[in-house]
């Protein structure tokens, strides 16, 4: 598989990297089950709503129980009532956290570049930007649109990197140590670093024999 370089120095250049970033089967129930569960676990689970108990609303009974024709309220705490309790709401006890094992993990990510090959660049520039957003934006304006979501990964973090992108609303910087397939596909582009490329091609070289079931 061959990727396009996008330095200011390249003019429609082309690299050749591993098979081993890419799956030799597509499996769209196991990409959509570990973004299930990435996305699952960062929800925190802390909605609270308040029951009837715990309402601060007046407990004084609205009208005299007979003769006006309504029914026999004595609260206004009650669910029914607008400003009133929760009838079986959230309690803060939700626990989200769901598991998947880190073969499949690692599967789920080739699966995802698989996907998004198309959409993959590489860089040397990336990782020697001077912590400009001018700089950054030149560079990856050869890329797409400017309202399209770029994702950069890096071989380790750079804070010089991560200055130069951090005003460009559509940009997320990963390490290629900690990116999975929810940021592989939630991105419309990938630009990966030259290093970083090394770094994923050993992460998945784990799996590279496994055969994906459909």
């Amino acid at each position: 598989m061959q990727l396009t370089v996008i330095d200011s120095a390249s003019k429609n250049e082309k690299v050749r990297v591993s098979d081993a970033l890419f799956a030799n089967s597509a499996s769209d129930f196991l990409l959509a089950q570990a973004i299930r569960v990435y996305l699952s676990n960062l929800r925190q689970g802390t909605a609270h709503t308040k029951t009837r108990s715990e309402i601060n609303r007046t407990k004084k009974k609205w009208y005299k129980q007979k003769g006006t024709g309504n029914a026999r309220h004595g609260a206004r705490t009650p669910s029914i009532f607008v400003g009133g309790g929760v009838a079986f709401g959230p309690r803060g006890i939700s626990n989200w956290a769901k598991t998947l094992t880190s073969k499949n993990k690692l599967l789920a990510l080739k699966v995802a570049l698989t996907a998004q090959k198309t959409n993959l660049f590489l860089s040397k520039d990336i990782s020697s930007l001077k912590g400009k957003t001018s700089q950054a934006a030149t560079l990856l304006a050869n890329v797409g649109k400017e309202d399209e979501k770029v994702l950069v990964v890096l071989s380790k973090n750079s804070e010089l990197t991560r200055r130069s992108v951090r005003n460009l609303s559509n940009v997320i910087v990963m390490t290629a140590d900690r990116v999975n397939a929810l940021h592989i596909a939630m991105a419309d582009k990938i630009v990966i670093d030259f290093t970083a490329l090394k770094v994923l091609e050993d992460r998945l070289l784990k799996v590279k024999k496994t055969t994906i079931k459909k």
